[in-house]
């Protein structure tokens, strides 16, 4: 019998158990979902050498012919790779008891692989997780996307690559593996074989095709860390139109003014959880406001809110450089939250 795999492994570091019966992956990332799928492969080979690969259409196969693949010796006595596509359509709930009562006993010869954009969880899941795994592949966030990177550009690639040139083209492209793994494949012959993939190279070869939402920046003026907040806020000002600084120094001022309102609550002892709904705060800002409130002082917040709105009216009326204003507001909302 398969051993029992944890709960939701990370399809960007599958590892997967050849004894794995049955492995489930689903989401809306399809690269990620081809990344989990030949590092399956590649394990099933490793264990038993050439492996049969049988591929099925969720939306017209049948359940039982599925499964009766699954429990058919081949004609080699390879070990099966049964592959099945829009797997959500072949589990539905007519079929649900039926790949229970397998999932319950699968056949020690093959594996079963579902794939599928949207998988509906259930009963299904904790049986097919104690005979292997459910791995959800919605897309890497930038940390994760900046470390894969680092740990594939070369063996995939043949190619070298730092840290802080990773780090650029994730700022660059974002965290999209798929047309990660495609230009560093272009970066790769540009460098040469045996090369490094440089910052300078990706200066050269990669546009910046990400449009950051102005209204991010708040998450990162939280942080307290100036170098992220400069990096992020050239981000949004060196990849969009010309007055985009309009709804930045927009958010800087919401976020001064929500600052400054937790400040005064804090300051009257007031319960931040209860601060934050009488400022009718919501969404993760609200947590990071929630976080920072210990920290704030009202002079100091009462000195930032004033920055902005000085700011904010210095800029409509011409003076000033945007980016340079927007730095430096953005260095003192990091001194504040730290």
């Amino acid at each position: 019998m398969a051993k029992r795999a944890s709960t939701g492994p990370n399809p960007l570091d599958l590892s997967p158990d050849p004894s794995w019966r049955i492995l489930v992956v689903h989401g809306k990332d399809a690269f990620m979902r081809l990344e989990a799928t030949a590092q399956l492969r590649r394990a099933l080979i490793e264990q038993h050498g050439e492996i049969e690969t049988f591929n099925f259409d969720g939306d017209a196969a049948d359940a039982a012919d599925v499964l009766d693949e699954c429990r058919s010796f081949g004609l080699m006595q390879q070990h099966k790779l049964v592959l099945v596509d829009g797997a959500d359509q072949l589990v539905k709930e007519a079929n649900r008891p039926l790949m229970e009562r397998y999932a319950e006993n699968p056949c020690e010869h093959a594996t079963l692989l579902l794939r599928s954009e949207r998988w509906n969880p259930g009963k299904l899941d904790k049986l097919i997780n104690e005979v292997g795994a459910v791995c959800k592949c919605d897309g890497a966030r930038e940390p994760e996307a900046v470390a894969w990177i680092g740990r594939h550009c070369k063996t995939r690639h043949k190619a070298a690559i730092d840290r802080a040139a990773a780090q650029m083209l994730v700022d660059r492209l974002g965290a999209d593996l798929g047309r990660i793994d495609s230009d560093l494949a272009r970066l790769a012959i540009a460098a040469g074989e045996g090369g490094s993939i440089t910052a300078e190279l990706i200066t050269e070869m990669v546009g910046v095709s990400r449009q950051e939402d102005p209204w991010s920046i708040q998450s990162v003026l939280l942080s307290g860390d100036p170098s992220a907040i400069i990096r992020h806020l050239r981000l949004i000002l060196d990849n969009a139109p010309r007055d985009a600084h309009i709804p930045v120094i927009f958010a800087y001022t919401d976020l001064a003014s929500k600052l400054h309102g937790m400040a005064i609550a804090q300051h009257q002892r007031m319960n931040p959880q209860t601060a934050a709904g009488k400022l009718k705060l919501w969404g993760a800002s609200r947590d990071a406001l929630i976080r920072v409130a210990p920290r704030l002082r009202p002079g100091r917040t009462r000195a930032l809110l004033r920055a902005c709105v000085e700011a904010d009216q210095g800029l409509k009326s011409g003076l000033g450089e945007p980016h340079r204003v927007l730095e430096r507001l953005g260095l003192r909302f990091a001194a504040v939250a730290r």
